[in-house]
């Protein structure tokens, strides 16, 4: 079980994911499983020494396109009571999702502004 507050995923939103896909190969030896979502293709990247994946990269979608950014997802034991208190210390979260077979998932912003993914892996995971 992963400590509460580590980070456990890493997330490349891009404008041109096989750019993005091609520079990660060249400077940290990734590879790359492209998988379905409800949402769209996902590529997951791993590094040659490793099973499981270390992050997750996405184009964004057709018209919202915006800056390439990374997105940090932070363990939870339990991501309904973390939701309950971002909101009474002043933030706000959006919706919990689930992806099935792998965990529950939020992101919370700080009262500056600042967001933060939340996951509450599988019991199983």
């Amino acid at each position: 079980m992963t400590n509460p507050g580590t980070i456990v995923w890493n997330e490349l939103t891009t404008s041109d994911l096989e750019r993005a896909k091609a520079f990660y190969a060249a400077t940290m030896g990734w590879t790359y499983e492209e998988i379905g979502t409800p949402a769209g293709p996902y590529t997951l990247a791993r590094r040659p020494d490793q099973t499981r994946p270390v992050a997750g990269l996405i184009a964004w979608p057709p018209g919202e396109e915006g800056a390439d950014e990374w997105f940090a997802y932070a363990a939870v034991d339990d991501i309904d009571a973390v939701v309950a208190l971002v909101s009474e210390a002043g933030g706000r979260a959006d919706p919990i999702f689930e992806v099935a077979g792998v965990g529950r998932f939020a992101t919370v912003v700080d009262p500056n502004g600042a967001t933060l993914g939340l996951m509450q892996r599988c019991p199983t995971r």
